[in-house]
């Protein structure tokens, strides 16, 4: 027990040092985020039309299109070659910095824990297989959502997500070898 809750304290160290690198410096994720001189003039057309606080992707039929036969398919061919977007409006910015990070450090405690845990449980539990399991860990949680976001939405950033999907977690495999649970 003791060995998880230590390999726990680093891997979720270890995670969120990783993920401030990705985002913060070096970057790796810097297109994903990129500055445009044009944000005030696009802030202030979508707070003047009235838009609720969402996520919106424009560029898409209307819903109510689908209720009528073959009017969405109409629409879509009408939508081919031109342009779309995707937008988290937030109307009333506020950024609780503090609690943003507490929770993204408790995620990243957890998923040490739970990768320290599936890891415990190899039959064959040297290097390579630590390693190739904490890997795939990773590799799972890039499949899942930012591989399936990029197949649609083209995201700028996905080379940086495999880095996160793989390097971290394949770290973490070397790390888990120093904190076998023998009895546990």
């Amino acid at each position: 027990m003791k060995n998880r809750l230590i390999f726990t304290l680093l891997g979720g160290v270890f995670l969120f040092i990783w993920q401030f690198m990705a985002w913060a410096m070096p970057a790796f994720h810097w297109d994903s985020i990129a500055y445009t001189p044009l944000q005030t003039q696009l802030l202030e057309a979508l707070d003047a039309s009235g838009l609720e606080t969402g996520m919106y992707v424009l560029g898409q039929p209307d819903p109510a299109a689908y209720a009528q036969e073959g009017m969405a398919e109409a629409q879509m061919q009408a939508l081919q070659g031109k342009g779309y977007a995707r937008i988290n409006y937030i109307r009333n910015y506020g950024s609780d910095m503090v609690m943003n990070m507490v929770r993204g450090f408790f995620v990243c405690l957890v998923m040490a824990y739970l990768l320290h845990f599936l890891l415990g449980n190899l039959k064959r539990d040297g290097l390579k297989e630590r390693v190739l399991h904490a890997a795939g860990f990773g590799v799972v949680f890039f499949l899942f959502m930012p591989y399936t976001n990029f197949i649609w939405f083209k995201d700028p950033d996905i080379w940086a997500y495999v880095a996160d999907a793989v390097i971290p977690w394949a770290l973490l495999g070397v790390l888990s070898v120093k904190f076998r649970n023998v009895n546990s």
